[in-house]
């Protein structure tokens, strides 16, 4: 005869879904429904221009997302990472352009900025036992405040070829893929 009937077996053999099965699934099917969508919208979706734009956006996203996955794992939560890696971003182009840094320091620079905010948000909450939330947001809007302050709300432009090559683009099948596209 068969063992125990188990959770979404059915009576005629068949499985039944159930509202976790649907909820586990929701965020493929929402992605699915609008790649639908956008295919039927649009003739340009399924283009290969398209998939390399939303690549270069997703990267920079993703990437952060690397980092607060890895935060959100040991039971943290880090409010401040776009507006740090903003800040970091801004100290490597000012330094770059309007300090005459080298590239390469210029680059280190920033990213030593970030690193910093890294350890004053882990000093914190660490060293001091303060709330990961209350921390983060704080440095959140320091990190935004110097942003605006240092960059003066401006575009900065003329960086050199080093700071821009991830940015550069090689031809793959008719379609314009970047470098940093790969590095990511």
């Amino acid at each position: 005869m068969g063992g125990p009937a188990t959770r979404g077996d059915e009576p005629g053999g068949g499985r039944r879904i159930d509202a976790e099965q649907i909820a586990e699934a929701g965020p493929f099917l929402a992605l699915l429904i609008a790649c639908i969508y956008f295919t039927l919208a649009t003739d340009r979706f399924l283009d290969g221009d398209n998939f390399s734009l939303i690549v270069q956006q997703v990267m920079v996203i993703g990437t952060i997302a690397i980092g607060q996955t890895i935060i959100i794992l040991t039971a943290g939560i880090d409010l401040s990472c776009g507006a740090v890696m903003a800040f970091g971003s801004i100290v490597m182009t000012k330094m770059a352009v309007d300090n005459d840094v080298p590239p390469v320091l210029a680059i280190a620079l920033g990213l030593l900025a970030c690193v910093a905010f890294g350890f004053l948000n882990g000093g914190l909450v660490t060293w001091l036992g303060l709330p990961p939330f209350i921390v983060t947001l704080g440095t959140l809007n320091i990190a935004f405040a110097l942003t605006h302050i240092y960059s003066n709300d401006e575009t900065i432009s003329g960086l050199p070829g080093v700071m821009t090559a991830l940015g550069d683009t090689f031809d793959l099948g008719g379609t314009a893929v970047t470098y940093g596209s790969l590095v990511c």
